[in-house]
């Protein structure tokens, strides 16, 4: 069998998503993870990346919202 390896940067792009109920949650772990969120190139989309920018002060890059065409943002 053939073996193959990949090198990941060590900058990664990261997408954080939350819906409607799952916004605190999702506050609640990137403060607990926000030392090592800020190492890394950080996206989200409408409400959700306004919420988190605001309350840790990581910078993040905002899409549209979700149901707007923030969802596809990420994709592509």
């Amino acid at each position: 069998m053939k073996q193959t390896s990949r090198t990941m940067l060590a900058r990664k792009h990261v997408a954080l998503v939350a819906h409607d109920h799952y916004k605190d949650a999702l506050s609640d772990w990137v403060q607990e993870n926000k030392e090592i969120l800020s190492q890394h190139e950080l996206y989200a989309t409408g409400t959700t990346g306004h919420i988190l920018a605001r309350e840790t002060g990581l910078k993040i890059t905002p899409l549209m919202s979700g149901p707007m065409g923030g969802d596809q943002q990420l994709g592509a």
